[in-house]
């Protein structure tokens, strides 16, 4: 069970005191929000504290305590002009609101709230959630807390009435709640304010009437006199049922009807006592709602036990994995496992949840039809009252074509698109990479410039296609001369750059002139057009200077110079510096 349907049915378990059912929702918050505190709390109109009725304290409830606002997040709440109903800290709420009595008493990192209204759209209170880790926000959660707190605006009004009830002695007849006696021929013969509200007549003209005359004859048939039949036959009868009054909205009410018994032991009538829990009942379908709509969303959901054995899985997880519920049910993740992922990847993970912490990141796991896909994933652990690990509760969603798209990205910022070859930029970091290995191990390491004679020429008359054409077939010769180990880039124009590991200014100087005769023998087609070509080649290798080793720019540059000097020494050689 995911912690939004634990916290539904915290929320569903009776209360027969605001007091208990404030305790259920402050441990809902916090089962809901995953996080360590949950709390209720109401403000008294011209009053600068915050009554903290409930509190869930991670293992248990809290003692009751009171706190003032100035200073603590909820104030703007209480101010008189509120801008939000919602409040969300993701982490550092300490360094927000240093002064806080609240912050400061339980020492939190994470804070959100949500308003409580009472009577007349004022603000009474407010529930808040707050953990001393970061908590990112969820709109599921904002939801969640919106309509616990219309629920517990519902609730508080209907305590309230009820604390009313026990302070007046004629509760009948001026209760809103719905009370009523009905005798044997189903007519009423006393009732609340509350059904003079609900059905718009006086007392005078409801008592007398009979059940099937202020339902209609099909609810009274259908459902009314079924009941009461059972209440006539001895039986206590607790139902929920939907009302249709004339000229007023459908009410859902919370129905309990209990036999009036004379001395004589007969049943003479039936007391009904009907509380309107139509607010409640339409928070809990939205409630409900919201948890099928975590079950059937796109983002693939697993519960495991302790053991990581798989408990439950929503039924995306076909779409994505290929492997149906059934198939998964009973297995562990491992089901799903690539061994493409980093190791160190699960050690994070399983370090995190070892110490019964939330763990998230990026997966690539495989298919049941053998094709890989990446994941982000996030785990969290399920604790049980005693903070015992009960389950894990995992959620994910395919990342795969986003992982496609950054690759591409990657592939883009460091080719250049003409040659598919390494562009400047990244060009100059391997540089930098390979000379700093050359530096801590004394390797050797050459570099060679080269640019192709007259291109201006080729470019000049026969436009840029055949520049083009003349650049790329170049680079193909050059794939094919130089080594594996050895890195060739396009710095731009017509000038080229080829990186030689491990190579010194012999080596490099015969890999020149190979390239250099490979290049002058090889005939360039483009259309009509047949060419051959010259290089001119400069060439440095790394020098270590007990002074001042070699830096990326210093090689660039005494490889320049050998270039400039091959020109200038009639192109088609190699300078050597």
């Amino acid at each position: 069970m995911d912690h939004l349907n634990h916290a539904h049915q915290l929320l569903a378990a009776p209360a027969e005191t605001d007091k208990e059912f404030f305790e259920h929702a402050a441990q809902a918050i916090a089962v809901a929000s995953q996080s360590r505190w949950g709390g209720v709390g109401f403000c008294e109109p011209e009053c600068d504290d915050v009554d903290v009725v409930a509190l869930w304290d991670g293992d248990g409830l809290g003692h009751a305590f009171a706190f003032s606002m100035h200073g603590s997040p909820c104030e703007q709440f209480y101010a008189e002009h509120v801008d939000t109903l919602h409040i969300h800290y993701e982490d550092n709420i300490r360094e927000h609101f240093a002064n806080s009595d609240l912050i400061d008493l339980l020492k939190g990192d994470s804070y959100r709230a949500h308003a409580i209204f009472g009577d007349q759209e004022r603000i009474i209170g407010h529930i808040f959630a707050l953990d001393d880790k970061p908590q990112h926000d969820q709109v599921e959660l904002r939801t969640f807390f919106e309509l616990l707190s219309q629920r517990i605006s519902t609730e508080c009004k209907r305590y309230q009435h009820q604390k009313s009830l026990q302070r007046y002695a004629k509760m009948v007849s001026i209760t809103r709640n719905m009370l009523s006696f009905v005798d044997n021929s189903f007519t009423y013969h006393a009732v609340s304010q509350g059904y003079v509200d609900t059905f718009g007549q006086p007392h005078e003209q409801l008592i007398g009437k009979q059940a099937k005359d202020l339902h209609g004859e099909d609810a009274f048939n259908n459902v009314l006199k079924p009941l009461l039949k059972r209440t006539f036959n001895g039986e206590s009868v607790n139902s929920q049922i939907w009302i249709h009054p004339p000229n007023n909205t459908p009410k859902y009410l919370d129905l309990i009807q209990t036999p009036y018994y004379e001395p004589d032991g007969t049943i003479s009538g039936v007391v009904v006592s009907g509380h309107d829990i139509t607010a409640q009942k339409k928070t809990e379908e939205t409630l409900q709602k919201l948890s099928l709509a975590v079950t059937h969303s796109p983002v693939l959901t697993v519960i495991t036990d302790p053991d990581g054995v798989i408990e439950y899985v929503s039924p995306i997880v076909e779409k994505i994995t290929g492997y149906t519920a059934e198939e998964v049910i009973g297995n562990t993740p491992r089901l799903f496992k690539s061994g493409r992922t980093d190791i160190a990847v699960y050690e994070s993970l399983w370090q995190a949840i070892k110490n019964k912490q939330s763990w998230q990141g990026e997966i690539e796991n495989r298919r049941k039809d053998g094709r890989c896909y990446w994941e982000h994933i996030s785990i969290a652990p399920v604790l049980n009252d005693n903070n015992e690990l009960i389950a894990f509760v995992g959620s994910s969603t395919d990342i795969t074509e986003r992982k496609h798209l950054e690759q591409k990205l990657q592939e883009l910022a460091s080719t250049d698109p003409l040659t598919g070859i390494y562009n400047r930029r990244h060009f100059l970091a391997e540089i930098e990479t390979h000379l700093e290995y050359s530096k801590r191990y004394k390797s050797p390491l050459s570099l060679l410039i080269i640019d192709i004679d007259n291109f201006k020429s080729i470019n000049d008359e026969g436009g840029h296609a055949l520049g083009d054409a003349v650049i790329q077939q170049f680079t193909q010769v050059c794939e094919q001369t130089i080594r594996n180990v050895d890195l060739l880039g396009r710095l731009g124009g017509d000038e080229f750059a080829i990186l030689m590991p491990e190579t010194d200014r012999n080596e490099a100087l015969v890999l020149a002139e190979r390239i250099k005769e490979e290049v002058s023998q090889f005939e360039l087609q483009y259309e009509s057009h047949t060419l051959h070509i010259t290089v001119s080649i400069g060439l440095s290798t790394f020098r270590k200077d007990p002074i001042q080793d070699d830096t990326v720019e210093s090689l660039m540059a005494r490889a320049d110079e050998g270039l400039y000097q091959a020109k200038r020494g009639g192109r088609n050689l190699i300078g050597v510096i």
